[in-house]
């Protein structure tokens, strides 16, 4: 009876007690339990832990390239606005080239035209040419409206002689160069005055021209210059024609060839001057 009542008496704080101390061993084994992973547990955390690697690694990766992507765009971008820039600053360099060269012709045409004051000159643009090696034609473009353009008539450049007009159609006319064959042009060696008629030589490689009917005792040197020598009544006098490149004296005959490069560059040639006559009043030009 005593044992019972002792137990009665201490039941409710042994109850207490065990309750404190179950919670207490519960504590102790969760927190060892934390400490080490269970092995059921390990394989799903290693492979959350790659695929976490591989997600930084991707996102990473992706970011980077995402950036470099954004950089590259930018930078075409940029190299594109350069090309463009680039290629209107060269056209705007033809354009300032082309003009610049265009005032040098005509300022030299315009200084041409001050020195022959005495001449009436009507201007013209080469607009075409045929340079077939027997027909050196070049077609031209009057300027302003002419009267009296006619066949015959001299053409000339800045440089000196182009040729006599052929042929006329409107505002359009057709001259024959000095060096085609069938141009004869009375001209003679600026220092010596040795006389003879200048003509193409029909060569498909070159402007060359030959001085025919040179008399053989006539001293002429390379490189001396031949002009008109004004006595045909076609041509001005003293309009340069061309440069002796060679000279055969032969050993017999009464004649040596002569063969003369003209001063004219036919090939670049781009304006030009028609030859229409003289002034009329020569003593008041000169007042």
């Amino acid at each position: 009876m005593a044992l019972k009542a002792l137990i009665k008496r201490y039941q409710t704080t042994a109850v207490v007690g065990g309750c404190l101390a179950l919670a207490l061993l519960m504590f102790v084994a969760s927190d060892g339990m934390r400490s080490r992973t269970p092995v059921v547990e390990r394989p799903i955390l290693m492979g959350v832990g790659k695929i976490q690697s591989h997600h930084d690694f991707v996102s990473g990766n992706a970011s980077n390239f995402w950036d470099r992507y954004i950089d590259l765009v930018h930078t075409e971008s940029e190299n594109a606005s350069l090309r463009r820039e680039n290629a209107r600053l060269r056209e705007e360099n033809i354009g300032l080239q082309g003009i610049l060269q265009q005032n040098a012709r005509l300022t030299k045409l315009v200084g041409f035209k001050q020195q022959r004051p005495i001449y009436r000159l009507e201007p013209a643009r080469v607009i075409a040419a045929d340079m077939s090696p027997y027909f050196r034609v070049l077609r031209l473009r009057l300027e302003i409206e002419a009267e009296g353009i006619e066949p015959e008539m001299p053409v000339v450049s800045a440089e000196g002689v182009v040729g006599r007009i052929e042929r006329v159609d409107g505002r359009y006319c057709d001259v024959m160069l000095a060096v085609d064959p069938r141009s004869r042009i009375d001209v003679m060696t600026q220092l010596n005055r040795s006389r003879g008629i200048l003509s193409g030589v029909g060569d498909e490689r070159s402007y060359h021209a030959r001085i025919s009917y040179l008399l053989r005792r006539d001293e002429v040197e390379e490189g001396e210059l031949v002009v008109t020598s004004g006595r045909a009544g076609t041509f001005p006098k003293e309009l340069p024609v061309g440069r002796i490149t060679s000279i055969d004296t032969k050993s017999y005959g009464l004649y040596q060839e002569v063969t003369v490069e003209p001063v004219v560059d036919f090939s670049r040639l781009e304006e030009v001057y028609i030859v229409t006559g003289e002034v009329e009043d020569r003593n008041a030009r000169r007042r």
